[in-house]
């Protein structure tokens, strides 16, 4: 499992990569993330992770209106949805 090697400063910490390619981000970091989805940069002399602000679906749309009978059959649905058969 990763874990935190030593502590550099308040926002620099050593930390290592397991076998599978994790790193544990302290809890104290962590605390100060609203997000659990990151953008991973890839820079000449390493990585970096920005936060990402995932939003909902239905913060953008709440309904949606399609003429239907049988909701079931998936391929009816996906084409009502789609407006074409795919």
């Amino acid at each position: 499992m990763a874990e935190v090697i030593f502590l550099v400063s308040y926002v620099e910490v050593v930390v290592v990569m397991d076998k599978q390619g994790r790193i544990l981000i302290p809890r104290n970091i962590r605390r100060n993330i609203s997000s659990t989805v990151f953008l991973l940069e890839l820079e000449d002399d390493g990585i970096k992770l920005k936060p990402i602000n995932v939003s909902k679906l239905t913060s953008f749309i709440d309904k949606i209106a399609v003429e239907i009978d049988d909701f079931t059959d998936t391929h009816k649905l996906r084409e009502a949805l789609y407006g074409e058969e795919r």
